[in-house]
């Protein structure tokens, strides 16, 4: 019966596999390990480019800051405003206020204008009144207490009575969110300026076209950013990331494929264990069955192993900053919660990429070596 015939083989596989468990593990571990190494990378990659795309996808189409000799510099927020909205095309002018200060660890981003936050960071969060804060988490880990302390052009001192949702890490986790009174004194700006002018466009394929117009309203300079150049940017560090993880795979899968080879061809005990049972009966399509069985019995739960760790270093809210001060180097580790869209077609890119060559080099591999007349092989050298 085919079937019972089918089951026996996989019956003998697995005995073969448990026979010799050293190089059972070897290859497991070998494989697993590889998995691991392509696919961290990779689904960092695409989780960070998902996380941020959703994250901007409210963001200002446009964003004008006047600069001078000394850098950036304050605009007058109601003439801007009115400056920029007499540019066809130009939408919703909107005057923000946000800058630079310095907390206890070190530099932070400190906003007043609900509008420099995504819907997403702001949503269900009551903004904060006059002496009040919401923070990053990672702000949130380094303050003492409830109270902190801001510093830039004047020193103030606030409380934290909030932080923004885990799924914004990736955006707020050095961000702080103060009332407009205290931006202002913070950061030495008078009731009538701002620090820059967000506008949306009426039409998104005018993004680039339209930034000469509106440099040309300003009587004095200013630089223009666009979201797609931003979006650009992020997601080519996260192309980047993505990248490092196939260049790492590519000489380990090599490898790989090598010690396949000289596992099933290289051993003398085993080429004559395959004579024997050849002279015995079996065939060589019986002989290549067990041994493409044997690869699935040790490489499936490898490939598995392998995903579900980097599935979980990329995705586990802890375990994700660990990956990404691996990947990036940087020294601070945001407890990022990304985005897994589009990790299942990630997961089986990796398995495809990796098992499809592990299968190939196990029947091509097996297919030579068990091919030919076991009365020859028998009186071959291979015998001894």
């Amino acid at each position: 019966m085919p079937g019972n015939h089918h089951l026996a083989m996989l019956f003998w596989a697995a005995r073969e596999v448990l026979r010799v468990p050293g190089r059972s593990v070897l290859l497991f571990i070998c494989l697993s390990s590889l998995v691991f190494l392509m696919s961290t990378p990779l689904l960092f990659g695409r989780a960070l480019d998902e996380t941020w795309m959703r994250l901007v996808k409210g963001a200002p189409d446009l964003v004008i800051r006047r600069i001078d000799a000394g850098g950036w510099a304050p605009l007058p927020s109601d003439e801007s405003v009115s400056l920029a909205g007499t540019v066809p095309g130009a939408l919703d002018p909107v005057a923000r206020l946000w800058g630079v200060a310095t907390g206890p660890d070190g530099p932070l981003t400190v906003v007043a204008s609900a509008g420099v936050l995504s819907e997403d960071a702001t949503n269900g969060i009551k903004p904060p009144s006059a002496g009040q804060a919401i923070v990053g988490q990672l702000i949130k880990r380094s303050v003492s207490g409830t109270q902190l302390k801001l510093v830039s052009r004047h020193q103030i001192e606030v409380e934290v009575v909030g932080s923004f949702p885990p799924d914004t890490h990736l955006v707020t986790s050095d961000v702080v969110w103060i009332a407009e009174e205290d931006a202002r004194q913070l950061l030495g700006l008078s009731p009538n300026q701002a620090s820059d002018i967000a506008i949306r466009l009426f039409r998104k394929e005018e993004e680039t076209a339209i930034q000469k117009d509106l440099a040309a309203a300003f009587p004095w300079p200013v630089r223009i950013t666009d979201r797609s150049t931003s979006a650009l940017r992020h997601h080519s560090l996260a192309t980047k990331a993505g990248g490092v993880g196939v260049l790492l795979a590519v000489p380990a899968l090599l490898a790989m494929l090598f010690l396949i080879t000289e596992v099933i061809v290289g051993s003398r005990r085993r080429f004559s264990f395959w004579v024997l049972l050849q002279s015995m009966g079996w065939t060589t399509g019986d002989l290549v069955r067990v041994e493409l069985a044997k690869a699935v019995i040790v490489g499936a739960p490898a490939i598995v192993s392998g995903l579900t760790l980097a599935h979980a270093f990329v995705f586990s809210t802890r375990l994700a900053g660990i990956t990404a001060y691996l990947i990036s180097g940087r020294r601070k580790l945001p407890a990022l919660t990304l985005d897994a869209t589009g990790a299942l077609l990630v997961m089986i890119y990796v398995t495809v990429l990796v098992g499809l060559p592990y299968l190939a080099a196990v029947f091509l591999t097996s297919l030579r070596a068990t091919s030919g007349d076991p009365q020859r092989l028998i009186g071959s050298d291979s015998w001894s």
